[in-house]
Formats: C-alpha cells, structure tokens, sequence
C-alpha cells in the first residue's frame, strides 16, 4: 500500500482505475468527440487512428474474454475435506475467544447488520458456511448449530431471535464475486513490469525455476522465461526465483509475496540482502495481476513448497511472509518435516493472525472505498483471478495462525498502526500481550517497540504508528527497518528469550526499585 489519504492521491488513484478499466470506452468516446468537433478529417489523423485501433481491440477484448471469463469465474469453489465435529467446535470456541466484542464479532460478520436484524437462521447460514463450506438448510447440523448459536449468546449476553431477519451474513464461497475489467494495455504494462523485475534479480544472482513449457500460453502476459529458462520447478505448477547461498555464518531465507504484481514491489529489499545469503522465493501467480490457472488446493500447494525448499536442499531457513505471503506459514507450521526446517519466522502485514475476525473478509470484498487507499485495495481485490482466489479457492481455516504455533520459533510481526486491511490494534494486542484486552493507550506503549526490539524474543512486534498497509515494506524510507530484523534472524549465533511484552514490564519494575 503506498499511497495515503490525501485528495491528490484519491484522484490520481480514481484517475488510474477508470483508465485501466475503461479504456476501450474512453476511446469510443474520443472517437465521437473528434467525430463531433472535426469530422471526417479528425478521425482520420494517424493519432487518431491509432487511439480508435486500441479502442476496437479493447472492446473486442472486453466483449469476447472478459465477459464470458467473468461468468465462468463465478462457478463453485473448491470442495474441501469436511472437518470432524470437533475441530469445527474448536474453530469456533478459538473465534468467540479471540473476539474483543462477541455481539460486534456477530454484526460485522453480517456487514455490520444491527443485532436486531440477525436472527437465528442467518447466523446457522453463516455457520454453515464458515464451519462446513455448506449452503442450504442445516439438516442434521441444526442441533450443533443451536449449540454454537447458545454459546455465543452466553458469552455475548445477547438473545438471538428465532427466524431470519433482513441481514446478509459474508460467506465468501457462495457470495457473488465482485470482478471488474482490466484493460489489455493494463496486462501489457503488467507483463512488462514482470520482465523488468526478472532482469534486475538476474543481475542480482537470481534463477528463475519455470513452470513446464507447455504451460506457455496458459499464463498472460505471456513470461518469456518459461520458455528460455533451463531450469525446471520441482512443481509444475509453481515457479520461483532462487539464488544459491554460499554464507557459512547465516542461514537462507523463503519469501511468500503479497497481492500485488509478484516480485516487482520487493527488488529494493531483495537487492538489499547481501549475496552471499540465499533467497527462495516463490511466486503464486493467481495473485500477481495474470491470467493464469486457478490456485491449487492448500494440500497440492504445501506439496509443492516441501518439493521445491527439498529441491533447494532448504533445512533450516527464515520464513518471510509479506501480507498474503504470511497465509502460508499456517499449513508450512502443521507439516511436522517442515516446520523443523523453518528457524525464525518474520510475518509483515500479517493477514493470517486473527484471520477469524472480520476485518480482512470485509475490507477485501465488501467495503465501499473512499480514500486512495482504500481504492487501491478494491482495484486489487477485484482483479479476476484475485477476486477468484479470495472467493472461491480460499479455506480459513487452513490458513488462519495462532500465535502457539510459532513457539520456540523466534518471530517478530511488523504491522502498521493505520493498517486499512487487518484490524491493526487488535493484532497488536494479541502479539504483544497475547490476548485482546487492550486500550487506546497501549498503543503508546507499541509505538516504542521498533526502538526496543532485540530479535532475541520469542514474539516481538514491530508496531509501526501511522503506516498503512505495506508502507512499511514498500517504501524506501522504512524497508531499512524490516530488512534489519531478516538479516538478524539469518545470523546462525541468534539466541532467543522472552515474550516482548514480558521483557517490557520487568524492565519497567527494575525501573522502579
């Protein structure tokens, strides 16, 4: 995310949308214009020509890929494992605990419906989906239902009403999908910007591991590396950039990137490590503004890492997970034969930490924007494959992290304070005191942990006050900062200590003895 709240920057946000979108109708309109003003003579003017061509291909691409392309987008998910009854009571008891407002918990997840519009049957159908990717009348799940449904009203000291009312609840594998066009001049830049990116990490020692070349022409903008490239993945459907590592005194690094366009927004920190330490970085096209393949299962793509960091001979590494990049260290964690393998873990922008509450479901595919920010996150969202990804290939429960997960692991979490994604204080409070029981005044208290961190603790956060999302990573002015805490973890003489917070407060006694 870079770019702030300002008015300047939501017109030149708005600007680019509306270009990238309607291109094809900008230059229809250009043609009528011309036609109007000039006649004959002005729409004959080679620049003209040249403006009405584009216009006709973009419209003919509109009408002939994206519309169909749109529709077939729209069919059913995957069809995930059912989960055992208790492991859906565990998920839920995990959720109502890790909520710092049970009754808000409920209304967000209905779009932020008024509790007296969420009755009984639009909570089960919310269940339904969150807890058994179902749809539909409950049938032999209703008893569970009531179960979940009495134990947050308990919690909550709520009474939820019989019947439905006139909310909506979010259910993201059966709600319509909100994908918008992109124009063939945005996917030309985008495949430029690809190549750009794969020049400058060649330069820096990189190779590029493709994808079999018979998948050519299933990926546009088309990659000319998949076809020059000696090199084959280990998976063929997962390709990644790899330079060797050589150092004797640090450990390597595997880097999972954000939604965005792939390696591109990361060259400066990818440049900055220096080169005698490994990178591995693998790509997951579907979130990287192509036209490509769905994503695999989260089975298939955890088969796919473990054969590709077993490729790489990969046995004790730093995981580095920017924004959607931070998903997979969840399902990385649970294969026991890789988890031993992973020595420190940095999560940035992490969307995978209190991935149960709302705020990242919403604000991905539901929110109205308003400033730049938000509309670039929407732009985001609803690129096709992305807008596919979120709603129709994406499980929670496979990705979703709790922080027991990353222990004996030192980990430090870099968020910002003004994160328009996640919801920032809430994710704070649980790295920092391990619960959700904060107040506006601790966020003082966060904004000193970037001065006070030590990479020795077993949990540390990097609270970044007023960063947005991806500010920090993204931004020649802070990335110095996130690449400080990579490169002390790949130190092979790292030690760990305590929790962050309790480092805190015993310093704060000695303080006052």
């Amino acid at each position: 995310m870079l770019v702030g709240k300002s008015v300047p920057e939501l017109i030149l946000v708005r600007a680019m949308v509306v270009f990238f979108q309607y291109l094809g109708l900008l230059c229809f309109l250009y043609f009528w214009l011309i036609l109007a003003l000039a006649g004959v003579p002005g729409i004959a003017h080679p620049v003209s020509i040249v403006i009405e061509v584009i216009g006709a291909i973009e419209i003919i691409f509109y009408f002939a890929w994206f519309v169909p392309y749109r529709r077939r987008l729209q069919g059913p998910g995957l069809q995930p494992t059912e989960l055992t009854r208790e492991e859906r009571r565990r998920f839920f008891s995990q959720g109502l605990d890790h909520a710092p407002d049970i009754e808000q918990y409920i209304r967000k997840w209905h779009c932020n419906a008024h509790l007296s519009d969420i009755r009984r049957e639009n909570v089960k159908d919310w269940l339904m989906w969150a807890l058994f990717e179902k749809q539909g009348n409950p049938g032999e799940h209703d008893e569970e239902l009531e179960e979940y449904i009495a134990n947050a009203e308990e919690r909550a000291g709520v009474t939820i009403k019989e019947g439905y009312g006139d909310s909506t609840p979010l259910r993201l594998s059966f709600d319509p999908i909100d994908i918008t066009h992109r124009s063939l001049v945005f996917y030309l830049i985008i495949g430029s910007l690809d190549f750009f990116a794969t020049l400058v990490l060649f330069v820096r020692g990189f190779k590029f591991y493709r994808q079999p070349r018979g998948t050519f022409f299933s990926v546009f903008p088309w990659r000319p590396m998949t076809l020059l490239s000696p090199n084959e993945s280990a998976d063929p459907k997962l390709s990644y950039f790899v330079r060797p590592h050589t150092s004797t005194t640090q450990r390597p690094i595997l880097f999972m990137h954000g939604i965005g366009v792939g390696m591109l927004p990361y060259l400066l920190w990818l440049w900055s490590v220096p080169k005698d330490v490994g990178i591995l970085a693998i790509e997951i096209l579907p979130v990287c503004s192509h036209i490509c393949p769905p994503m695999q299962t989260t089975k298939e793509l955890v088969d796919g890492m473990d054969a590709i960091i077993k490729q790489q001979n990969y046995n004790d590494f730093v995981f580095v997970g920017n924004s959607f990049g931070t998903l997979f260290v969840s399902p990385l964690l649970q294969r026991p034969e890789i988890a031993a393998k992973i020595d420190s873990v940095v999560l940035i922008d992490p969307v995978s930490l209190l991935l149960h509450l709302p705020a990242v479901a919403y604000n991905f595919t539901r929110r109205k924007p308003r400033w730049g920010n938000e509309w670039e996150i929407w732009f985001i969202a609803t690129d096709p494959m992305v807008a596919q990804t979120l709603g129709r290939r994406f499980r929670w429960q496979d990705f979703i992290l709790w922080t027991p997960q990353l222990q004996g692991k030192r980990t430090t979490v870099v968020l910002g304070g003004e994160d328009c994604v996640t919801d920032p204080d809430a994710v704070a409070s649980y790295v920092y005191f391990g619960d959700l029981k904060y107040t506006r005044y601790d966020k003082i208290e966060w904004a000193t942990t970037p001065a006070r961190w030590t990479g020795r603790g077993e949990l540390e956060l990097m609270y970044l006050a007023g960063k947005d999302h991806g500010q920090a990573f993204l931004s020649i002015k802070d990335m110095p900062q996130i690449a400080k805490v990579v490169i002390a973890y790949t130190h092979l003489s790292g030690v760990m200590d305590s929790r962050q917070a309790d480092v805190a407060k015993e310093e704060e006694e000695l303080s006052q003895t």
